[in-house]
């Protein structure tokens, strides 16, 4: 009969509770770890640096096409476009609040769309259809610019802070949309009083030419934006890089 031993046993029942572990809301940065075994080639290119850095603003009201190239939102343009539509029959009112002077306004803006009346008519006595498709091109750039600024006005006047003053670039913005206005709705007016002399067919306010100039305005701003925002120092390494490799095969070429 053998010896008895003494032969202790564990019993996870009998260890003392600590406090239990959990999982913060937020991972930190430094967790996040590559998957260099899973995809390599796809951590090595995640893990290059970006060739151009755009702030987070810019993308705001800009983005960029499948070649990185900068363009415009297209939303954007459909909510300028609905701005458009809601002003483009609108009658002239002048932005006075006191009744008495906002008369006044009207009356001078009628004054001024005749007096352009007038001295449209001698222009038209020869090759009207030319002046003509000038006097709707304008209208047409007008009327674009206008429905652009005041959609950009009340975007900007609704995220402006209700506690403090409103910005002396805000207010200037406020008066430039009054002013084109003003402009888009002379033109408009005048075209209606002369455009029987202008031999065409359709000289009504085309949307689809309202659209387009909409759009080529946004892409000169997001053009101009990101060449004065973007970070292009990486990419102007990269390229002077790639081109000292050039440089190294042409003169091996040439040894």
């Amino acid at each position: 009969m053998g010896r008895s031993r003494n032969i202790d046993i564990f019993d996870p029942a009998d260890q003392p509770i600590g406090p239990e572990l959990l999982a913060g809301p937020d991972t930190p940065e430094d967790a996040y770890i590559p998957d260099t075994n899973g995809d390599p080639e796809g951590s090595e290119r995640r893990a290059q640096p970006e060739a151009v850095k755009l702030p987070d603003y810019f993308f705001k009201k800009y983005s960029l096409d499948g070649q990185g190239n900068p363009t415009f939102q297209s939303v954007r343009v459909d909510k300028i476009m609905e701005v458009f539509a809601s002003k483009k029959d609108t009658p002239f009112v002048g932005p006075s609040t006191d009744d008495d002077m906002r008369q006044q306004e009207i009356d001078a803006y009628s004054t001024q769309v005749k007096a352009v009346v007038d001295g449209l008519m001698p222009l038209l006595e020869v090759d009207a259809p030319t002046t003509g498709i000038n006097i709707l091109q304008l209208c047409t750039r007008t009327w674009a610019e206008f429905a652009s600024i005041a959609f950009e006005y009340k975007e900007d006047a609704d995220n402006a802070n209700p506690n403090e003053d409103l910005p002396q670039w805000l207010i200037e913005r406020e008066d430039k949309m009054f002013q084109l206005g003003r402009k888009a709705r002379m033109l408009r007016d005048v075209i209606k009083a002369v455009d029987n002399h202008f031999g065409l067919r359709d000289t009504d306010l085309n949307v689809k030419r309202v659209r387009t100039e909409v759009e080529r305005r946004l892409q000169r701003l997001a053009e101009w934006n990101y060449d004065n925002v973007a970070d292009k120092s990486v990419k102007v390494a990269m390229d002077l890089n790639r081109q000292s490799h050039a440089h190294t095969r042409t003169v091996y070429d040439m040894a």
